[in-house]
């Protein structure tokens, strides 16, 4: 550009100060911020839907097992009765802790190969230190070490080593007070009350309560995997450690019982703070002694619960202990009529029906038809309105 007197004059540019680089960056940084948790929920939301297929999936295996078996898969197989106070202790010779449900079911997720790797005839490895048939190299046990992603939760970060074969869905095994465990030891229970137990052979005509009323699976944070017990990788993929796989076995001795694969409805949704995935705080937060009492999960606010008619629901850690305990066993007993009380401490409202009577789970129900004479007007009553009928009227017109 010339000025007047032929001179070239130049303009320059004007950049930005530190200030305003300073504000931008700071406005960036806000946006990111704003966004994040966004972008977080949104990914949640989607391990969430993912999980909440994967037990739709174990649902769809489990309903297809009953209609070729005839029942239910059962919670795990034992040649062992489930008799006397202290059968869960008690660890005769030649016992065989067979096949969980977790593996009977492999061949309705179109995992026949893998199925096949299992011989049953033999026993099953329950924790990684106790090899089954006593050989780490047995050939039980090498499947057992197989992963498996179908019983991985996506939100747990534990379950996203692709070599772990965890576990986050457990079978539901009944539900109540600790006191009404069919056997226990060491703080570890074994229910008989739901679906999937010892032994179990579960049709869906005894789910009297409502397929759609009962836990079928649930899922879990808190099986004990390698980290847990003061392991580590190295650990994890080898022959030592102390961890439950997802093709586990039950264990059964005086030291320390454990259904494994299953859990029951004892304690309230995520009532533990610590996960079996990671180390635990002290001896006292092990999850051996608790994997068995409850349910929980990574997702917030509580976890997912697949009933029996296959539908996947998400119960709230806030749910009644009450309505949650009663959910985990197929049909509620009920007293009879003329042995609840009308007072005192089994019926403590003083009033008759759907009251708790004789145990948690019991509930005073007066049967349709009493036993009691009925009274006279009672009978006159109902003839007169027969009487008044028009089809009766016409009839006798």
């Amino acid at each position: 550009m010339l000025s007047g007197k032929g001179n070239r004059v130049y303009s320059r540019r004007r950049g930005f100060t530190l200030a305003e680089l300073l504000v931008v960056i700071a406005i960036i940084g806000i946006l990111i911020a704003l966004l994040l948790p966004a972008v977080q929920s949104a990914r949640e939301a989607a391990r969430r839907l993912q999980c909440t297929n994967k037990m739709k999936q174990l649902a769809l295996a489990m309903h297809n097992y009953s209609s070729a078996h005839g029942c239910l898969a059962s919670g795990y197989i034992a040649n062992k009765t489930a008799t006397g106070s202290n059968w869960c202790r008690d660890n005769p010779p030649n016992m065989l802790f067979g096949a969980p449900w977790t593996v009977l079911i492999l061949p309705y997720l179109e995992q026949t190969a893998l199925y096949a790797r299992f011989d049953f005839t033999k026993q099953f490895t329950n924790v990684s230190y106790s090899p089954a048939e006593g050989d780490f190299n047995s050939g039980n046990h090498r499947a057992w070490k197989t992963p498996f992603d179908g019983y991985k939760c996506p939100s747990d970060p534990y379950a996203s080593i692709s070599e772990s074969n965890s576990l986050n869905y457990v079978g539901v095994q009944g539900g109540g007070d600790y006191g009404d465990a069919a056997c226990s030891g060491g703080g570890r229970v074994f229910f008989t009350n739901g679906v999937s137990y010892h032994n179990s052979h579960t049709r869906f005509a005894d789910i009297r309560d409502g397929a759609s009323k009962v836990f079928l699976l649930g899922e879990t944070k808190y099986i004990p995997g390698a980290a847990h017990r003061g392991g580590d990788a190295s650990t994890y993929f080898g022959n030592g450690g102390c961890y439950v796989g997802w093709a586990s076995g039950p264990k059964m001795d005086p030291h320390g019982p454990n259904p494994n694969t299953l859990a029951a409805a004892v304690l309230q949704i995520n009532a533990i703070a610590n996960t079996g995935g990671e180390a635990r705080p002290s001896l006292a937060d092990d999850l051996f002694p608790q994997m068995s009492k409850l349910f929980g999960s990574f997702h917030v606010g509580g976890c997912n619960f697949t009933m029996c008619d296959g539908s996947v629901r998400f119960v709230s850690e806030t749910i009644d202990l009450a309505a949650y305990r009663a959910t985990g066993h197929p049909a509620t007993t009920v007293c009879r009529w003329e042995n609840c009380p009308n007072d005192g401490p089994t019926c403590p409202n003083q009033k008759k029906g759907a009251i708790p009577c004789l145990a948690s789970r019991q509930y005073c129900a007066r049967p349709r038809w009493s036993s009691r004479p009925l009274p006279l007007f009672w009978f006159l009553a109902w003839g007169r309105r027969l009487f008044e009928q028009p089809i009766f009227q016409r009839m006798t017109g």
